[in-house]
């Protein structure tokens, strides 16, 4: 399979803010044209680069991503039919030398289409609209004391459910709410969080390093917890084949 994974220096995966992304084009010289326009773009963490509708098709059955850069045509499977083909939250950009499919490529709500070459400037413009038109749950209410509280979900490290309540591990506080472990799980954005055992989710941009039976978090609360830097969670078996494709590539370049 002709994909990779890329990690450019200016993108973070564990930063809030952060959108990942794909790109797939038939043509290898686009393919690094685009993967520099992303390189340059803070906001952005490529996964992968690939080169046609059926690798992608073939990737995000293993993994998630944020935005999707795709030319239009390719040998086989056309972008516009693959894009009509995707289901879950993916911003989808075209990026085309021709025209004549703008009309089409909004059929499949599209978030923008770029036509070929393109520049740094317009790239940005797409790249804004993108992050205003992708829909990602930023916070969630908890109960909890009994007041509403209101989580910042990207501070959220991990979750440890306990027999009728739940522990939710933030960056920078602890808080325990009467809730199931499951309920938890539906009201949080599935690109990012994931169970890993009957009694854990974790934030999947949290994760520093895991094997085959245990999951590592970047993790800190406030001094009065006597909270280390980083906590080891147990993965379990019956869960492992989906962490490892919520977690795509990230450890396997």
């Amino acid at each position: 399979m002709a994909y990779h994974e890329t990690r450019p220096n200016n993108a973070d995966i564990n930063k809030p803010g952060i959108f990942r992304c794909i790109i797939v084009d038939d043509e290898p010289i686009a393919r690094h044209g685009m993967a520099k326009l992303v390189a340059h773009t803070p906001s952005l963490y490529l996964q992968a680069s690939l080169a046609s509708a059926e690798e992608a098709k073939e990737w995000l059955s293993h993994n998630s991503t944020d935005l999707l850069f795709l030319d239009i045509e390719m040998p086989g499977l056309s972008g516009i039919d693959f894009a009509s083909s995707i289901q879950g939250d993916i911003g989808i950009i075209f990026t085309t030398a021709h025209s004549e499919y703008a009309a089409r490529s909004y059929d499949v709500e599209a978030v923008d289409y770029l036509l070929k070459p393109i520049s740094p400037s317009r790239f940005a413009k797409a790249v804004q609209r993108a992050f205003s038109l992708i829909h990602r749950p930023q916070s969630i209410i908890i109960r909890a004391d009994r007041h509403n509280i209101r989580i910042n979900t990207s501070s959220i490290t991990y979750i440890e459910g306990m027999k009728d309540y739940v522990k939710i591990h933030c960056l920078d506080r602890r808080i325990i709410s009467r809730a199931t472990i499951k309920t938890l799980l539906d009201s949080l954005p599935a690109t990012d969080f994931v169970r890993i055992h009957k009694s854990y989710i974790v934030n999947i941009r949290h994760v520093t390093a895991y094997d085959s039976s245990s999951v590592e978090i970047a993790h800190r609360e406030t001094a009065a917890t006597s909270s280390s830097p980083a906590v080891t969670l147990p993965l379990g078996a019956s869960y492992r084949s989906d962490f490892e494709k919520k977690m795509g590539n990230k450890y396997n370049a």
